[in-house]
């Protein structure tokens, strides 16, 4: 009772240590965080992709955020958007930064990388993947190289394909059912949207599609600022 400063603040934990307690000191490496942070892709990284930046920002944050806003008006929040354009106007760089901004978990799939070869354990995977994301809301799943993982099952050469495709449709139907409405997203990303099966761009799966395109005059001379921003360089204005 004679210590008063603790208890003031409600933040102290205290913890109870007996002869059975293991304690483990691990000295952190405080250069590593630094270099984390700065690899770490921000929206201000990102150039000549504005317009594309506010409306992506609108469908992913506001739910994740405000999930009470779309409940007070009945609105079953967005649970897919699918980014699309030619390799390289960048799309993985789009989802790394809107993940690391909203400081959701995140859960990536590189298309091609899950697919087994044995009976069942590719959509195994993606249950595990969707079960994990579900638990830990807010999260985004990003999917990468969508095209390889859902293509149209009219053309699947083998069965696998057309089970995958099933059991990614089922789960995002199943987003929007759980406790965690609006708190899990998943965001897609196919440089051959025709190429993705139709079921999954209906109304609420990839309802929501941006196009990532190619940047035009004004586009590319943002790119070039942003990544002269780090370097130092001895251009002007009329030169860039």
């Amino acid at each position: 009772l004679q210590f008063s400063i603790g208890a003031k603040c409600s933040t102290d934990t205290f913890y109870f240590i007996s002869s059975t307690t293991r304690v483990n000191f691990t000295e952190i490496d405080k250069n590593s965080k630094e270099q984390d942070n700065q690899f770490k892709v921000t929206y201000d990284m990102i150039g000549g992709l504005s317009s594309q930046l506010k409306a992506i920002r609108e469908i992913i944050e506001l739910p994740l955020k405000q999930p009470e806003l779309f409940k007070s008006y009945g609105i079953p929040a967005p649970r897919g958007v699918l980014l699309y354009g030619p390799p390289g106007t960048g799309k993985t760089m789009i989802a790394r930064a809107v993940a690391n901004e909203v400081g959701a978990y995140v859960s990536v799939i590189n298309g091609p990388e899950i697919i087994s070869k044995f009976y069942g354990e590719t959509e195994a995977k993606l249950r595990q993947i969707f079960a994990e994301a579900t638990l830990r809301h807010p999260s985004i799943i990003f999917i990468d190289e969508l095209d390889a993982l859902c293509p149209k099952r009219e053309g699947a050469q083998n069965e696998v394909e057309k089970r995958v495709v099933a059991s990614l449709l089922t789960l995002m139907d199943g987003i929007g059912s759980e406790v965690s409405e609006g708190q899990v997203l998943v965001l897609g990303a196919t440089n051959r949207p025709h190429a993705l099966d139709a079921a999954l761009r209906r109304p609420g799966r990839f309802d929501k599609e941006i196009e990532i395109g190619v940047p035009n005059a004004q586009d590319r001379l943002d790119i070039l600022q942003k990544l002269l921003r780090r370097v130092p360089h001895l251009l002007t204005e009329a030169e860039l």
